[in-house]
Formats: structure tokens, C-alpha cells, sequence
């Protein structure tokens, strides 16, 4: 078991649910954040080596608490408008990765441009757009699970 922990905001959504499955086959820890509902991940994932937990993007410490422990965050929930600023947020205060997959344009280059710079400052890595479905976000968090 790997035991770097990746959480995946969105994780009952439809592309949430690949990257989620991606990384149990992998062998990554997953903390599962969903809006609400929260219980019926837990129910339908039947794995106790993740964790469940209950974020809004409008509550910064319901982050905080939903992303304590761990090293990555996979942001799998749109309108990334609404979603990408408040988790690359929470990710620079709690210094761990923050990627998603967005196909919003405008929204990839938002975050570029606001975030890079405070993002080097902190030693994280912020990449939004690494591909639907996960897979390139998928890729880099297996890369960077090698770091200390």
C-alpha cells in the first residue's frame, strides 16, 4: 500500500468515481469529499483504507478539516468557476498539491494566473486541466507520491 493519501473533491461524481477507482487500483489512500451525501460514499465504496468526508467550497474550514492529512487534492467537481479558487485556497494553506480536470478554459487560466505565484512561494504544485476523467491528474499524483 502507498502510503501517500490523495483527496478527491467531487469523488461521488461521475468522473470523480474513475479517478477514485484509479487510485484504490493504484494503491493510494483516498479521502472521498463530497457536498452532501457524504454517507452514501462510504456505503458504496466498502473500503476502510478511505476516508469520507463532507466539504463546501463556500466553507473554508469545512476544507481545511475535509483535506486534513492529506499530500494531494484531485478537484473533480464543476462548475470549477465555482469550485478551483476556494480548494487551491484551502490547498496552499494546508501545503498540499492541488490538480483538477477542468475543461474550462477561462477557469485554467484564472487559476494559472492567480495562483502561481503564491503556489512556488509555498512549494506546492497547482495544475489545473490536467485532462477529463482524470487521467493526466491521475499520472502527476503517482509521480509525485515518489517525493518526500
Amino acid at each position: 500500500m502507498i502510503n501517500k493519501i490523495v483527496a478527491v473533491y467531487g469523488a461521488g461524481g461521475h468522473t470523480g468515481q474513475f479517478v477514485v477507482r484509479e487510485l484504490q487500483r493504484r494503491g493510494f489512500r483516498a479521502i472521498l469529499i463530497g457536498r452532501h451525501r457524504v454517507s452514501q460514499l462510504s456505503e458504496t465504496r466498502g473500503d476502510p483504507g478511505h476516508w469520507c468526508r463532507e466539504a463546501r467550497c463556500d466553507d473554508s474550514s469545512s476544507l481545511d478539516r475535509a483535506l486534513a492529512g492529506a499530500h494531494a487534492v484531485i478537484n473533480c467537481a464543476g462548475a470549477f468557476m465555482d469550485t478551483a479558487a476556494p480548494l487551491v485556497e484551502a490547498a496552499l494553506r494546508n501545503r498540499i498539491h492541488y490538480l483538477d480536470v477542468t475543461a474550462e478554459q477561462a477557469t485554467a487560466m484564472r487559476t494559472f494566473e492567480t495562483y502561481d505565484e503564491p503556489a512556488r512561494a509555498a512549494g506546492i504544485s497547482v495544475l489545473p486541466a490536467m485532462a477529463f476523467y482524470g487521467g493526466l491528474a491521475d499520472l502527476l499524483t503517482s509521480a509525485l507520491a515518489s517525493f518526500p
